[in-house]
C-alpha cells in the first residue's frame, strides 16, 4: 500500500490529494483509489505520474475505483474515455475480487481498468 501525492505550485512543493495505491504482486494490477476526488484534483500531470509510478513497479494494468455515486461521474466517464479506461463488469469485478467480495463493493464502486503494457 502506498500513497500518491498530486503535487502543485511552482516548485511542486504543496500536495493538491492524496491517492491511495495498492499493487497485487500476484496479478501485477495496480489498483489507484479515487474514492470522490472531483476533476479538478485528478490531473493530466497525476495521471501521467500514477501510470509511470505503475508501470516502473512492474504493474500491466491500473484500475481506478470510484465511488458509484459520485456527484461528476458523467465527467469522469468522457476522461476515462479519453484515457481508454474500460468500465469493468460484474464478471470482471468478481475476477478481480475473489471469496463473495466483489457484489458488496459493485453495490459501492465502479472501475476502469487501462492496459499499461
Amino acid at each position: 500500500m502506498c500513497e500518491f501525492d498530486s503535487k502543485v505550485g511552482l516548485n511542486g512543493q504543496q500536495s493538491l490529494w492524496s491517492f491511495p495505491c495498492i499493487l497485487d504482486e500476484e496479478k501485477m494490477n495496480f489498483f489507484v483509489w479515487l474514492g470522490d476526488v472531483t476533476l479538478d484534483k485528478f490531473t493530466k500531470s497525476t495521471f501521467l505520474n500514477l501510470v509511470s509510478f505503475a508501470e516502473k513497479e512492474g504493474a500491466v494494468k491500473m484500475i481506478l475505483v470510484q465511488n458509484r455515486d459520485h456527484v461528476q461521474k458523467d465527467q469522469f466517464k468522457k476522461l476515462f474515455s479519453v484515457l481508454d479506461a474500460i468500465r469493468v463488469d460484474k464478471k470482471g469485478m468478481t475476477k478481480l475480487m475473489p471469496g463473495g467480495k466483489a457484489k458488496r463493493y459493485m453495490q459501492k464502486h465502479a472501475l476502469y481498468e487501462i492496459e499499461l503494457c
